[in-house]
């Protein structure tokens, strides 16, 4: 008895080493779940930047309905400059989304390339079908892409925001800083591009 079980059970493994794998099914359905992925990828990028600019617009318009011209007291100055800082630091944040999401579309695209790289090895004739390959592959830090110019808008934007929170901490001591409100808005704009271009380069 115990001999016809270690049969049945050898027969059954047999039976599923010998099944024929649907390969191309697989890589199918790979291919499409990380086109999906580099797709959403995309999208969130495209989402992360609005939400930003709408926040950024939404505490710029609440500042500026205030007249704040007419309020003279320094806490509500002060007020002001720490609600610039928080915009200024979430373009921080804004920025690094922006990276994180730019090097998931990267491992993506370039998840896609390796299948792609083994059909063409067997068909060689399907290099002609691909605009992209691993050899034309772009790079994660490209200017005047899409993922650049957004990253840049945002870097802009948390810079003019430093500035303005340069000018509202000046207002504290009744003087406009400008001069300074322009150096740290620039070497903050700059300073974010930096760890842009820093982080994409590896």
């Amino acid at each position: 008895m115990a001999d016809e079980t270690n049969a049945e059970e050898h027969a059954a493994a047999h039976a599923t080493t010998d099944m024929p794998l649907q390969l191309d099914e697989i890589l199918t359905a790979e291919f499409e779940y990380i086109a999906q992925v580099v797709f959403q990828s995309n999208e969130d990028r495209a989402r992360v930047t609005s939400f930003y600019l709408i926040t950024t617009g939404t505490l710029v318009a609440a500042i500026l309905g205030s007249q704040v011209e007419s309020l003279k007291d320094p806490q509500t100055y002060l007020g002001f400059a720490v609600l610039f800082l928080i915009i200024g630091l979430s373009s921080l944040l804004t920025l690094l989304q922006l990276i994180r999401l730019r090097q998931a579309w990267f491992d993506g695209a370039a998840a896609l390339n390796a299948i792609k790289a083994f059909y063409i090895e067997r068909f060689p004739d399907a290099q002609k079908a691909f605009r992209w390959g691993t050899t034309s592959f772009p790079p994660k830090f490209k200017r005047w892409s899409i993922s650049f110019l957004l990253a840049l808008q945002v870097a802009l934007l948390g810079g003019i925001s430093l500035g303005g929170m340069v000018i509202f901490i000046g207002l504290t001591t009744n003087f406009l800083w400008w001069a300074a409100a322009i150096i740290v808005g620039i070497a903050y704009t700059v300073a974010e591009m930096i760890i842009y271009w820093y982080l994409l380069r590896k």
